[in-house]
């Protein structure tokens, strides 16, 4: 098997983008160690450079992946203990509330610590930031027992990057170019964005009040959210790269790391799981493994199927990158695997679901969501409280046993639930990957 043909790959692309409305786009494709890629489009909307399969994008939570492999390798090396509590490396508990209480790297890992994860806290430029945001983290809440449930937790993955600095005694930016990016040879990719403007870098696009896309106000993110994926800019082809290390092994990253890390801690109410830095998701025969990312305007996706040697890759700068990663991904799977990383729905229970104990006011440090009523549905009016963005309003059709299943803008595959209702009978939200405490009714 060989991937498409470069002629062929890039007329996809160029329909692709132009169907999705993306502004620029990027894909590339591995198979048995052969990279072809492809661009189309432009990194910039007003200046009109085009896009190339080595422009810079940012690729917002991909970074945690290679945060997670930092980690193993750590462990490999005996600087660490996956199963001690984070606070061993520390020197301070992290969290609080009822169920406070320590964690470990492997859970932090699999997001099974319960901590609430949206701080989006600006603590500055320095080699400090890590260590200041850290220090706020004493602050945020733990939304269940460490172990429990899988709430996804960005502070949770800034917490590993700063045990990573102790270990090390190093930024987590130096370590992540000394001990990952430079070794595997992703020579463009970079977590400053001071270096990133010398190369032919993507900026971020949104629809403006016409609906039109235009540039975001908001390029440069804070430094302390790197290891949770706010500042790395890569290209399609370097993550290829870094996937390539993961299919075939590398040096650094022996087959040990390689099989811990795809190996399922949680599971989730998708019917997915969660490895050590990757989602899994397993269709029969075939097992995929990956990660999405996602920032102001800009988007990434990097899946795998190890059994096939294969990897994908998308990077775009706004439009809906989604609808492109289908287009441009999905057949490549399927004619290589026979299966596309996406999950089966739930089937739908018979009969009448009573949905007046779901109504009430859900949140956590990142989102105040309002659910109420709305026919056989419940509505939900999620406000973002770390961004001025407008709020996402969306509809959840019941499934049954406390699940849904939500259309949230044209995605109608996501599922979502309600959990641990207590004495009173007021559950959390399980939204976005992340639980909500039930506020008020």
């Amino acid at each position: 098997m060989t991937p498409p043909p470069l002629d062929d790959l890039a007329d996809r692309v160029s329909r692709a983008r132009a169907a999705a409305e993306c502004p620029g786009l990027t894909f590339g494709v591995i198979l048995h160690g052969r990279m072809t890629s492809a661009a189309a489009g432009v990194v910039n909307i007003e200046t009109g450079v085009e896009a190339r399969p080595d422009s810079l994008f940012q690729v917002g939570s991909i970074t945690k992946a290679m945060t997670a492999t930092l980690i193993m390798q750590a462990a490999e090396a005996r600087l660490l203990d996956l199963d001690a509590p984070v606070e061993t490396y520390l020197g301070r508990p992290i969290g609080k509330g009822p169920y406070s209480g320590p964690f470990s790297c492997r859970q932090l890992l699999a997001h099974l610590s319960g901590l609430d994860g949206d701080l989006f806290a600006d603590t500055g430029r320095d080699d400090e930031a890590l260590a200041r945001y850290v220090a706020q983290c004493e602050g945020l809440e733990v939304m269940s027992p460490p172990g429990l449930h899988y709430n996804y937790s960005n502070a949770g993955y800034v917490v590993l990057g700063r045990v990573l600095e102790i270990v090390h005694d190093r930024s987590f930016d130096h370590v992540l170019r000394e001990q990952l990016l430079a070794p595997l040879g992703l020579r463009r990719s970079t977590t400053f964005a001071e270096d990133a403007v010398f190369a032919r870098t993507a900026v971020g696009h949104a629809p403006d009040v016409n609906g039109r896309p235009a540039l975001v106000s908001q390029v440069t993110l804070p430094r302390a959210l790197g290891p949770a994926g706010l500042s790395l800019y890569s290209t399609v082809e370097d993550l290829l790269s870094f996937a390539k290390a993961h299919l075939a092994g590398a040096p650094t990253i022996p087959s040990s790391i390689i099989a811990a890390m795809k190996t399922p801690h949680a599971r989730l109410i998708d019917g997915t799981a969660w490895g050590l830095g990757w989602k899994l998701i397993d269709r029969g025969a075939v097992s995929f493994v990956g990660h999405d990312g996602g920032t102001i305007g800009q988007s990434a996706f990097l899946w795998t199927a190890p059994e096939y040697g294969l990897a994908v890759a998308l990077c775009a700068n706004g439009g809906d990158a989604s609808a492109a990663w289908e287009a441009l991904a999905h057949p490549v799977f399927r004619d290589i695997c026979g299966q596309i990383p996406q999950a089966e729905l739930p089937a739908p229970s018979d009969g009448p679901i009573d949905l007046a104990p779901f109504v009430g006011r859900y949140e956590n440090v990142g989102v105040d969501a309002h659910v109420t009523v709305d026919g056989d549905r419940l509505k939900v009016v999620a406000h973002q409280q770390a961004f001025a963005l407008p709020p996402i309003v969306f509809h959840m059709r019941p499934l049954g046993g406390g699940l849904f299943r939500a259309t949230v803008g044209q995605n109608d595959r996501i599922v979502m639930g309600f959990l641990d209702f207590d004495l009173d009978g007021r559950p959390q939200l399980f939204y976005a990957g992340r639980l909500h405490r039930r506020r008020a009714s």
